[in-house]
């Protein structure tokens, strides 16, 4: 379990502080104060949440998370619950709960496990006073947007795996089956989906005016434009899903195109051997001819009389690249 307080200033240096019970009641309009959480332990939780006046029911759902997003208002703060993303290897992810909590001058982020993205955007924003100067549904947008961000991320690495697959079927067609891999896309990208759909509701109703109304903020643009993201975010989710289903037709047609050789040389394979039962049922009649006494030197006519036969269609084939 770690807490992080870092204050910025707008009319000073931004620094990390101490969180106690009277942080909120020094803050100014001039300032922010962000408190991150990582960890899930009861204790600590609650202390947080007495320092900056938490709801009961939103200790309860950070107690135990209600593992969908949601938005709430709670008097002088909203709540927010969302599902962030840590990437994986191989474009795999593993979903977090995140829960925001956003009041008067302070921007409060619980998760159990760390999340890259709240470090790369602490590294970001680091040592840039201006950020004091704005108020926290303006923070809390910068990192909602963040956030939507890593889904962007993850999505594009598992378009570089989508396209990497397409080149080995095209390049190596023969070498390995490709079924498994794709259903694994599939479903990677369908539980993707299934992770970030539910959050319309979220990202819609920011952008709702009458929400912007009730918090008395300034930050309708950017909710508008991180409900945009968000809907660009789901495009790209069914583009990724329509890629997928692409490599399988692709698979599908280098599939067919190799049963198509194996029927291929199997014709070639009963063709010939259409020639030589032709031949011998030929020469194994018992009409009393001449022509079938012709001891061991008529055999061995037949059989390169069988030979050239076979050679002649192996040849005829080859020209019309059948083989």
């Amino acid at each position: 379990m770690s807490i992080r307080a870092f204050l910025y200033d707008a009319d000073g240096t931004d620094c990390a502080v101490e969180l106690h019970k009277d942080s909120l009641a020094s803050l100014s309009d001039r300032q922010l104060l962000w408190i991150d959480v990582s960890g899930q332990d009861r204790a600590e939780i609650e202390r947080v949440g007495a320092s900056v006046k938490l709801h009961r029911e939103s200790i309860k759902n950070l107690l135990d998370p209600i593992g969908r997003p949601r938005l709430d208002q709670f008097g002088e703060y909203f709540q927010v619950n969302v599902v962030a993303i840590e990437p994986g290897n191989n474009a795999g992810f593993r979903p977090v709960a995140l829960d925001f909590f956003s009041g008067p001058n302070y921007v409060v982020t619980v998760h159990a496990e760390d999340l890259q993205f709240l470090h790369d955007f602490d590294d970001r924003v680091r040592e840039n006073s201006g950020l004091g100067a704005l108020d926290s549904a303006s923070f809390l947008a910068a990192l909602l947007d963040w956030h939507i961000n890593s889904y962007f991320r993850v999505l594009e690495e598992f378009e570089e795996t989508v396209d990497d697959l397409d080149e080995e079927v095209l390049l190596h067609p023969n070498e390995r089956e490709f079924l498994e891999d794709l259903v694994e896309l599939r479903r990677r990208v369908s539980r993707l989906r299934r992770l970030l759909a539910p959050h319309r509701e979220v990202f819609s109703g920011l952008a709702r005016p009458d929400f912007h109304h009730l918090i008395g903020s300034d930050a309708g643009p950017q909710f508008r434009a991180l409900d945009d993201r968000f809907e660009r975010a789901m495009d790209a989710a069914e583009n990724a899903r329509d890629q997928v289903i692409g490599s399988f037709d692709l698979y599908m047609a280098g599939t067919g195109r190799k049963t198509n050789d194996a029927v291929q040389v199997l014709t070639i394979v009963t063709v010939s051997l259409g020639i030589i039962g032709a031949v011998a049922g030929v020469m194994g009649t018992n009409f009393t001819v001449n022509f079938f006494k012709a001891g061991e030197r008529g055999f061995v006519f037949m059989l390169l009389g069988m030979i050239l036969l076979i050679a002649l269609v192996l040849i005829l084939a080859r020209r019309r690249k059948w083989i």
